[in-house]
């Protein structure tokens, strides 16, 4: 089974949608998806819903596409707040697909922001850049603190 075929192609409500940008505003147990067309994808806030979300299959979606355009670069900035485990399949999920394209010559960034005192989303990213072929670059912050606007 191909990966990209793991995923969901049906789409959530509260998704506001163009050829060139995605926006998925967050819930109070999902996170807030803006994926830019110049390569800059944002998600950040909670991660608590349910394994068969809907949102993943549409961010996983717009990525495999956005990748078939060749792009130069990938800048993933991931901030969460709280992550269950069946989050954090999906999460990986869409690490792999950046993965699966670092032999591409696609410039690959990926930064994990995590709050200061939360060891367990630390150690996640953590594991997730052990199983990927880019490295992570790491950043404790405050808890209530958003490193990027979205």
């Amino acid at each position: 089974m191909k990966l990209n075929q793991l995923f969901s192609r049906k789409f959530a409500p509260k998704i506001k949608y163009s050829m060139k940008d995605l926006r998925i505003e967050a819930s109070e147990n999902s996170p807030v998806f803006s994926f830019q067309a110049n390569g800059i994808l944002n998600i950040s806030g909670r991660v608590l819903p349910e394994p068969d979300a809907l949102f993943w299959g549409v961010a996983n979606d717009w990525l495999v596409n956005y990748i078939e355009t060749k792009p130069a670069q990938i800048i993933l900035r991931l901030q969460f707040d709280c992550v269950n485990t069946s989050s954090s399949l999906e999460i990986l999920k869409l690490l792999y697909l950046i993965g699966d394209v670092k032999n591409k010559e696609i410039s690959i960034d990926v930064y994990w922001y995590y709050p200061i005192n939360d060891i367990q989303l630390e150690e996640m990213g953590k594991d997730f850049q052990e199983l990927l072929p880019f490295k992570f670059i790491f950043e404790a912050i405050e808890t209530e603190e958003n490193v990027f606007i979205n």
